[in-house]
C-alpha cells in the first residue's frame, strides 16, 4: 500500500515538472487579437473608446476584460456592443490540474484564463 501511495506521488511531481507549460495560464498571451469588420468602409470603429480604424479594424485587446466597441457614420444609427470574456479551455485545465497540484492554480490569476467571447465581429449598419 505505501509503495502504490510513493509511485502515485512520484507520478505526480513528475507531472507537474513536465507538464506546468501545456496547462498553466501563466504562460499564455495575456492579449487577444480582435478584428472588427463593418459593411459600411467608411464607418469609424472604436475600440475601448479609442479610434481603431474605418471599415475594419484589427487590435490586441487584453483577453480578461472585457471589450466596447461603437461603430459610427454619418447617416446611420450607432452600434454598440460589448464583447465579453469566458474561462478558457486552459483555465478549466488549470482548475483540474490544480486539483492534483497546487501550481496551475496560480495559472487562474493571469489573463491567459480567459478568452473574448467573440474574436471577429461582423457589425452591419442601418440607415436612420
Amino acid at each position: 500500500m505505501v509503495a502504490k501511495i510513493k509511485k502515485i506521488l512520484s507520478l505526480i511531481l513528475c507531472a507537474s515538472l513536465v507538464f506546468p507549460t501545456y496547462a498553466c495560464s501563466a504562460f499564455r498571451s495575456s492579449t487577444q487579437l480582435l478584428t472588427v469588420t463593418v459593411d459600411q468602409r467608411d464607418a469609424e470603429i472604436y475600440i475601448n473608446g479609442v479610434l481603431a480604424g474605418k471599415g475594419t479594424a484589427n487590435l490586441a485587446v487584453k483577453r480578461d476584460q472585457n471589450v466596447s466597441l461603437l461603430v459610427k457614420k454619418e447617416g446611420y444609427i450607432p452600434v454598440q456592443r460589448t464583447i465579453g470574456k469566458s474561462l478558457n479551455t486552459t483555465g478549466v485545465l488549470d482548475i483540474i490540474g490544480g486539483a492534483l497540484i497546487l501550481l496551475p492554480l496560480f495559472g487562474l490569476l493571469a489573463a491567459g484564463a480567459y478568452s473574448l467571447d467573440e474574436a471577429n465581429v461582423t457589425i452591419v449598419m442601418v440607415e436612420k
